[in-house]
């Protein structure tokens, strides 16, 4: 790759994202790496366009970051490096994506970070978004930041239980505010009322229209960058501190991306060590 001082990030909003060029990640060293890093934790999600990675270049690269993930339950694609999956268009009624949420909140160790690499795109639409859940957080009232900082939330997913056939449901339990293992900052972190229950010591009831009202707060359009994928592109989020977005506005058309998952730890609340 260039010398890491040939890498230019790019803001790609006022709140989150930024575009990487001048690097190939084929080829990327431990320097790159490190570079990539610091500036992937100070934007919460980053692109780098025209890289047209195929699945073992993907895989490499995410091996460079951490441990891949491998879902609980979800057949492997034989055609695939281990972790590796693969997204298509199978339907808007199929869709469990077009919903604002962080991934995999139902397993004691949600996943770190997600990497998605273009391969084939609808003429138009197919977008994606995501969200600054540190902005979230920030914006809160002193006095709900610290009811919400001793509170943990009850994850299930019948989403992903019905979509891919799981024989058992999926649970955990998570801090309604994580604290990032790597930055030290606070997000917000209450994900879809779907798959968000309720607090733990209150009751559905009680939750409901407090979790909802975060849920609502914690997508307004200033936090929010819109990706229009182009061939090449591969993006890079920060499953600990983002909320994503897959729109699916593109019909029958085809759209396929393989992505590779990295491995995350259990999320910290900010009373916890």
């Amino acid at each position: 790759m260039p010398a890491s001082s040939e890498m230019k990030v790019t803001r790609l909003s006022g709140s989150i994202g930024a575009a990487i060029t001048g690097v190939d990640l084929k080829s990327v060293d431990s320097t790159g790496i490190a570079a990539i890093r610091a500036a992937f934790l100070e934007h919460c999600m980053v692109v780098f366009p025209n890289q047209f990675l195929g699945a073992n270049d993907q895989h490499a690269f995410a091996k460079k970051l951490g441990e891949i993930m491998i879902y609980d339950g979800i057949e492997q694609d034989p055609n695939l490096p281990d972790g590796m999956m693969k997204f298509t268009n199978d339907g808007k009624d199929k869709v469990i994506t077009e919903n604002w949420h962080f991934d995999g909140m139902y397993y004691p160790e949600p996943p770190a970070v997600g990497i998605l690499a273009a391969q084939r795109l609808p003429s138009a639409g197919g977008d994606t978004m995501w969200s600054n859940q540190y902005l979230a957080y920030e914006r809160l009232s002193d006095g709900l930041k610290q009811i919400l900082n001793g509170l943990h939330c009850h994850y299930e997913t019948h989403r992903v239980v019905r979509k891919y056939e799981l024989g058992k449901m999926p649970s955990a339990i998570q801090p309604a505010v994580r604290r990032h293992p790597e930055t030290g900052r606070l997000a917000l972190y209450v994900g879809n009322p779907d798959s968000c229950l309720n607090f733990i010591g209150w009751t559905r009831q009680e939750s409901e229209p407090l979790i909802r009202w975060l849920y609502n707060h914690a997508f307004r359009p200033d936090a929010v960058y819109r990706h229009v994928w182009k061939a090449g592109d591969v993006v890079m989020w920060d499953n600990r501190c983002t909320m994503h977005y897959a729109v699916h506005d593109y019909g029958s058309e085809p759209r396929d991306m393989h992505r590779a998952t990295i491995k995350g730890e259990r999320a910290l609340g900010p009373l916890e060590s």
